[in-house]
């Protein structure tokens, strides 16, 4: 049974410690990186140029942009010359490319949003002839999933209020502009499959427990708020046309109160084993588990 914490120094901790993460990784998805390049509006037209195909097209090249929930920051080993972006080599892009036998060119980067992504597939560094490009993104536009924790730690009330009243308006922004950066990607590599994926639950669907330190008044508006950013990622799919992934049904038990079978951590992270409300190693696993049944 999931046990209701007390509302005390340890998210506070832990809220202290995620901003301060996404503080000193927006040097990164600025242009600190040379992976990433700086922020531009990303188009959200409903209509976007017919790609052409490309001279060839190789099936081997797989390429991954995402933000934090991608990169693995705080998931031992790092991988070399990942600067502020914080790219683990045990993440998911990682370990499927390593499943599927396929190069890659991981251009994850934490704190990246959608419009940081956008800016990167036109930085070139995405190679024309890749056969798989995967994006995952949505949870920084806004600053939707920060603003959601800072929030759900201050008062019920205050949580309630976020998700009621704020989230929905980023939510649909984000829909526009996830439609916009996989047609994009499309374009840029004319040959790949796009798949975008989801996130992993934080919390269960019902009760808390004292390792996600969010008090059970939060739940409910927490849940909505994960449950609504992943049917804003399925509808930008539908629109672009390519598949979705989403880890909201596989990861139900995997949540961060799930102890050794959870994808995500809660406040307290093992040392080497991820960030703050971020998934665990066994979470990259199962996520590239998912990824790779879905586009063999």
């Amino acid at each position: 049974m999931h046990t209701p914490p007390r509302r005390l120094g340890t998210i506070g901790s832990a809220v202290t410690a995620l901003s301060a993460l996404l503080v000193l990784v927006a040097g990164c998805s600025a242009g600190g990186s040379s992976d990433a390049a700086g922020p531009s509006p990303a188009s959200s037209s409903p209509t976007a140029p017919a790609p052409s195909a490309p001279s060839s097209t190789d099936a081997s090249t797989y390429v991954a942009l995402g933000d934090s929930y991608t990169a693995g920051p705080g998931i031992a080993p790092d991988q070399a010359n990942a600067g502020l972006c914080g790219r683990s080599s045990a993440n998911w892009p990682t370990r499927l490319a390593a499943s599927l036998d396929l190069t890659l060119t991981d251009l994850s980067c934490s704190g990246a949003t959608t419009a940081d992504l956008s800016t990167t597939l036109g930085s070139g560094t995405v190679p024309a002839d890749a056969g798989l490009v995967t994006v995952s993104a949505g949870g920084n536009d806004g600053g939707l999933f920060l603003s959601l924790i800072q929030a759900c730690t201050v008062s019920v009330q205050q949580c309630s209020s976020y998700v009621d009243d704020e989230a929905p308006a980023i939510l649909e922004r984000t829909t526009g502009d996830l439609v916009a950066l996989l047609r994009k990607a499309g374009t840029t590599a004319p040959g790949a499959r796009v798949v975008l994926v989801g996130y992993p639950r934080i919390m269960p669907s019902t009760g808390t427990c004292e390792a996600a330190g969010i008090v059970a008044g939060d739940v409910t508006s927490v849940v909505t708020a994960e449950t609504a950013l992943d049917a804003a990622l399925a509808r930008a799919a539908e629109q672009a046309g390519v598949d979705y992934v989403s880890l909201r049904g596989p990861s139900e038990g995997h949540d961060a109160c799930a102890g050794d079978e959870a994808w995500t951590n809660g406040a307290s992270p093992k040392a080497g084993d991820g960030i703050v409300f971020h998934p665990t190693a066994r979470g990259m696993t199962a996520v590239a588990d998912l990824v790779a049944a879905a586009v063999r």
